[in-house]
Order: structure tokens, then C-alpha cells, then sequence
């Protein structure tokens, strides 16, 4: 997709480093080099998912599609963050000046909120009589996609400086009360639900007739998830042992510990701090028990997996709102964090496992979450915003 004057679109994508925000970036970023726009994306550099990030950004670099790692150090006070903020507003205006975005996306997070705010300013700067308008004003698209149920902080502050946002979720425009919001869905990676069992079994090294728990607790992992399911293997009868089998991502801080317990219990188990293939972890999966970000309740819908959810308490508590979207729907089955226990997470894997039929009916509820063609809707919705910017520049 070119302009008038046959010159592609440059789009500025910007996205935290978590697998959550930075996958569909890359899938979108993915698709608008296929159209023939020109594409950058920033994304959050940070400690514990930069082994996961760095993956994911070299798989898709090449060709019109420029990935570049923003390196970001937690603030433990206002004035770091505001000197954070600082110099990622001046590293937007120097993209500005150099690469010229027709439209800047946002993906949520803390990171992009500076640089899509920068673009809306300089856009504001366009419209402003001369001498006060920038030697080089810039009439930008400026567009948010936001993941989750409940908006993000962020994206909250920035809805109404921006001319679009985009949302996974058919309930969030009431939250949201926006008039220019769209629903386009989250995109996810296009492999979900592409891999046969038998060919998933044989990666992992499993039975593919195995009942299997897939455990994953986000791109940084989730300690406390990973100490339940500790617990949990410890109360697993002999029976159980030897019929049930594992395939469970840690997190980088947590595969020893967790390796140990499997060995000690004998139960059969891949273990691993992250995997890039998801597709086969979910086609061996008959139960999944994770986190409850957007991304992973949209691959479960994408596949119709069957869910036990333990939503992340904090970040403003959106991961309860996705999982009580879920559970209401009757695609999984929420377990708070505060009130979970060995005990009740183990009386919910049996329920599940045990019965067949139940699994299958909460397959079905979940992929009744599932939207068709997010990417492409995602990234047609952003070529004509950039086509829009491009008019009014001329």
C-alpha cells in the first residue's frame, strides 16, 4: 500500500517488551510489510524478557521491517521515570524528523505512552499559526491498540488525544465510551492451532494419548503459579503419576526449581523458561493453566482450549477482567491468587481432566472468543488511518 505519490507508508509501531504487547505488534508489523508499507518497531528492552523479546524481534527482522530495542530500567522514583520519559520524547521527535511516520501505534504499556503522545503533540504543532509551528510539522495518524478487557493506565490517558482506537474485545468500547474505537480483535500468531498432537507429542517427547497440562505464566513466568503447581505434583496419587503428563514454561528464574519437582514425582514433564513454538504446547495441551493477559486468552480462543486462569492481582487489576470474562463465558474457570491453594487447583485439574465432555463444551465456549482476521483487520485499519494523515499533509 503506497500514497498518491507511489511512496509507501511508514508506520511507527511501539510496544513493552512482553510477549503479550510485543507479539502483536509483530504480527501487524508483519502484515503491513506485506502490503508494502515501511515499518518500525520499538519495543521495551527490559532484564527479565529480553531473552523472549530478542527471539521474537530477530524472527522477523529483514526485508521493510526494522525491529529495534528500547532499553528501559525500572524507576524507583517519579523523577526517574520523568527523566526516562524525557529521553524517549526526544527519540521520537528525532524519528520524527528522520524517518517521518505517517501513522504512530501504541500497543499499551508504559514505554509507548512518551512517544505516541510526542506524535500527537507534533501533529497539534502542524495546525498552529506560523512562527510558532515546528520548521517541520507533521500530520500523523495516531491510533492505540489496546489488549485487554479493562484499558491499560496509559492508553486510558492517551484515548483522547489520539484518532482511533483499536480494541480485542467487543465489551471494551462501554468501558471505553470512545465514538472512534474499532474492534478489530488481538492478533496472535498465525501457527495457533495449526500443529497436529502427534507431531507436538513427538517434539516434547510425549505420550500424544496423555492427558497434558500446558502451564505458562506469561513471558516473564509466574512464580506463583509455578509454586502451586509444585504443591500440586506433590499430592498427585500414583495413578495420576503415571497417566498425566506436563509441558510447563517457567520463566528464566524459576526451570530449576520447577525441573526438581517433576523429577521427584515421577510425573512426565517438558520444562523449559519460554518457548517460541506455542503452537505445539497448545496442540498437546488438553487443559491449559496460566495467567490471564489478553494474549494468551486470545491464542485459547484461537485454539479452543479449555482454562484454568490465575490472573495477575496487580497492574491494575485488568487480568481478573479478562478472566472473569472468560469464566463467564464458560471457557475456563478463574482461581483467584490470594484464595488459591495446592488443593483447589488440583480438585479443578481433576474436574477438568476427568471428564472429557466438559472439556470439550469449554473448548467451544472459549473459541466462541476468537476473532477472525484480527491482524489483517488490525493492520487495514492502520493503512487507513495512514492514508488520511497523508491527504491532510498534502
Amino acid at each position: 500500500m503506497t500514497t498518491g505519490s507511489s511512496v509507501p507508508f511508514k508506520i511507527l509501531l511501539v510496544a513493552e517488551g512482553s510477549g503479550g504487547h510485543l507479539i502483536p505488534a509483530l504480527q501487524v508489523a508483519h502484515a503491513l510489510a506485506n502490503s508494502g508499507a515501511q515499518v518500525k518497531v520499538w519495543y521495551a528492552h527490559r532484564p527479565l524478557t529480553a531473552p523472549l523479546s530478542s527471539a521474537l524481534a530477530q524472527a522477523i527482522r529483514g526485508g521493510s521491517v526494522e525491529v529495534d530495542p528500547i532499553p528501559v530500567k525500572t524507576a524507583s522514583n517519579p523523577f526517574g521515570r520523568l527523566w526516562q520519559f524525557g529521553q524517549l520524547w526526544h527519540r521520537a521527535q528525532r524519528c520524527f524528523d528522520a524517518f517521518a511516520p505517517d501513522v504512530v501505534v501504541g500497543f499499551g504499556g508504559w514505554v509507548s505512552a512518551p512517544i505516541v503522545f510526542a506524535a500527537c503533540v507534533r501533529r497539534a504543532t502542524a495546525n498552529f499559526p506560523w512562527p510558532m509551528r515546528r520548521l517541520t510539522p507533521r500530520r500523523m495518524g495516531c491510533l492505540l491498540h489496546e489488549q485487554n478487557v479493562m484499558m491499560g493506565r496509559a492508553n486510558r490517558v492517551l484515548a483522547p488525544w489520539v484518532d482511533r482506537v483499536a480494541v480485542s474485545f467487543r465489551e471494551t468500547p462501554s468501558r471505553l465510551g470512545a465514538a472512534s474505537t474499532i474492534i478489530t480483535g488481538l492478533p496472535t500468531r498465525q501457527q495457533i492451532g495449526q500443529s497436529s498432537r502427534a507431531e507436538a507429542a513427538e517434539q516434547f517427547e510425549l505420550d500424544p494419548h496423555r492427558p497434558t497440562c500446558f502451564v505458562l505464566g506469561g513471558s516473564q513466568g509466574a512464580r506463583a503459579i509455578n509454586r502451586l503447581m509444585v504443591r500440586a505434583v506433590a499430592h498427585l496419587s500414583p495413578e495420576e503419576q503415571r497417566a498425566w503428563q506436563v509441558i510447563h514454561l517457567t520463566g528464566a528464574t524459576d526451570e530449576a526449581m520447577v525441573r526438581t519437582a517433576y523429577a521427584a514425582s515421577a510425573i512426565r514433564a517438558w520444562v523449559a523458561p519460554f518457548l517460541l513454538e506455542m503452537e505445539a504446547a497448545y496442540a498437546q495441551a488438553d487443559l491449559v493453566i496460566a495467567r490471564a493477559g489478553a494474549s494468551t486468552i486470545a491464542e485459547l480462543a484461537q485454539c479452543g482450549k479449555p482454562a484454568i486462569l490465575i490472573p495477575y492481582p496487580y497492574a491494575g487489576g485488568h487480568q481478573r477482567v479478562n478472566a472473569r470474562l472468560v469464566e463467564t463465558r464458560g471457557g475456563g474457570l478463574l482461581l483467584e491468587e490470594a484464595e488459591a491453594t495446592a488443593e483447589r487447583l488440583l480438585a479443578a485439574i481433576r474436574q477438568i481432566l476427568s471428564d472429557r465432555r466438559l472439556r470439550e463444551l469449554m473448548g467451544a465456549q472459549m473459541q466462541g472468543l476468537h476473532h477472525v482476521n484480527a491482524t489483517d483487520q488490525l493492520a487495514r485499519a492502520i493503512l487507513d488511518l495512514a492514508g488520511r494523515a497523508s491527504e491532510a499533509q498534502s
